[in-house]
């Protein structure tokens, strides 16, 4: 979908004017961040996290302020939509509930990395890294802490 609409924009605007160019750079980046905001079954407000951070608990209610103290401390990865409202990937929740296990480690590493931002989680987790083997997303669920939490420390250098 980026290449597409950076294409439609080339063909839109066909010139080297540094504006225009500029200008495609922050289309292809704002189309990069929506491919990843939805990947793995995309981003959910702090009321549906905060049911996937409760798990199959029916005597709990979910409490939104849950989940939003837990981004806060790092525990937890959460972005801004720019609209005010705060959301969460499902991708980070255990399917008992919880987090997977080893985020709040990994996130606290990434956290050091020069120029961190709240879409850092994101490419980290969702794209190969050469530590793992593979997206640092899967090694996680895999249990393999340890290498993803060195990725992280590597990703920092």
């Amino acid at each position: 979908m980026a290449d597409l609409l950076v294409r439609a924009f080339d063909e839109a605007y066909p010139t080297r004017d540094r504006t225009v160019q500029v200008a495609r750079f922050v289309v292809a980046g704002r189309v990069g961040r929506l491919e990843l905001l939805s990947e793995e079954g995309g981003c959910v407000p702090s009321t549906g996290a905060a049911a996937l951070y409760l798990g199959h608990h029916p005597s709990k209610k979910p409490n939104p302020e849950t989940v939003r103290k837990a981004a806060r401390e790092n525990r937890l990865i959460a972005i801004r939509d720019g609209h005010g409202e705060i959301l969460f990937p499902a991708w980070q929740f255990a399917s008992s509930g919880g987090a997977l296990g080893g985020l709040a480690a990994v996130l606290k590493e990434l956290s050091q990395r020069p120029g961190y931002s709240e879409i850092t989680p994101f490419v980290f987790f969702l794209q190969h890294h050469a530590r793992t083997a593979g997206r640092p997303l899967d090694a996680l669920r895999e249990g393999r802490i340890d290498d993803v939490v060195a990725a992280a420390i590597a990703a920092r250098d």
